[in-house]
This record gives C-alpha cells, structure tokens and sequence, in this order.
C-alpha cells in the first residue's frame, strides 16, 4: 500500500514539473504516518497533511532564510490543499479546518508576540501540533484525544525545533514538549 507522504510527494514532483530551482520541503512524516494508521477518506489524509506541510514550510522561510520560490512553493502548496479540499467536498470539513487555519496563526502570532502565559504557551503549542490531524480525524469519525495525538506525534521527535518557537532556545522548546508529554503519561495512568 503507498503511503500518504509517497502520494504527497508524487503531487508535489507533478506540481513542481518543470520548476528546477526550489529548497527542499519538508514532510511531517509523523503525521503522514499517524495518518495513514486510520481508515479515513485518502483526499482527507493528503489535504491534512498538505496544510501542515505548507503552513510549515511558510514558517521556515524566515528561521531558514529561504528564498522568494520558497514563498511560491508554500503557496503552491497550500493551492493543493484547497483543490483536494474541494474534490472531497464536504463544507462541513472546509469550514472546520479553515476555522483551524485561522486559529493556528492567531496561535503563532500569540506565541511571537509572547503575549501568552506559560499555560497557554502549552496549550498554544498543543494546538498548532494537533489541531488539523485532530480535525481529520474526529470530522471523519474517529474518536481522539488532542494530547493523544499530540503525545504520538511529538514523543519521539528528539531535536525537533518548530519555527514558530524561533523566539525560544532549545532548552525551553524541550521542556514545553517533555511537559506536556509527561502530563498525558500521567492522565493516562501509565
């Protein structure tokens, strides 16, 4: 069976024909595969993921000095993403997860802005994580939890440093995810 991600980049490499000066993109390949551990609609796996990786590689232009096709490539993305967001056509998904897309960068404006609380920071973060697999998800009839999720796609992701933490160091990104790991261990009771 071929993988999301091997679905996505195949899309991408389609896309992308005939563009021969672009940097690499990256693939959550936790989430490509959390996703493809679920029975859900193939157009709902690809749209998740491809709303991830393009908000995702938008946010690396300014940690990564990316160039200005870096900026075409996250937008040629997230064209995808509306294009297989209107081949599932399903209103009730696209209003949810264009509802997620606005919270996400309110979230990572938050977050920049350090208007946030260490509590909210966690939940912030939590949220920017989840919140388009979570949507996936609960929309197509699975039932998950966000710290769950959170819990699956983060625990063995060592040096993992979102650009939209950029305005933290190392240490402090580790220890708002080990946190927050270590209080899903708890609540589960393991």
């Amino acid at each position: 069976m071929e993988t999301t991600i091997s679905k996505l980049n195949k899309q991408i490499e389609q896309r992308l024909k005939g563009i021969n000066d672009y940097e690499s993109i990256h693939i959550n390949s936790s989430l490509g595969n959390l996703l493809d551990s679920y029975s859900i609609p193939e157009k709902a796996k690809l749209a998740c993921l491809t709303i991830d990786t393009s908000m995702s590689h938008l946010d690396d232009i300014a940690k990564n000095n990316l160039s200005k096709n870096g900026i075409l490539i996250g937008d040629l993305l997230s064209a995808h993403y509306y294009t297989l967001l209107a081949e599932i056509n399903d209103l009730s998904y696209q209003l949810s997860m264009s509802e997620a897309i606005v919270k996400v960068n309110e979230l990572k404006s938050s977050l920049h802005q350090q208007t946030l609380s260490e509590y909210e920071i966690s939940e912030a973060i939590i949220d920017i994580e989840v919140l388009f697999p979570y949507i996936t998800l609960a929309h197509f009839g699975k039932k998950v939890d966000k710290y769950a999720l959170f819990y699956e796609l983060t625990n063995n992701d060592d040096g993992y440093y979102p650009s939209y933490l950029n305005q933290y160091d190392e240490q402090a990104i580790d220890q708002y995810f080990n946190t927050i790991n270590q209080s899903y261990i708890k609540r589960r009771g393991n």
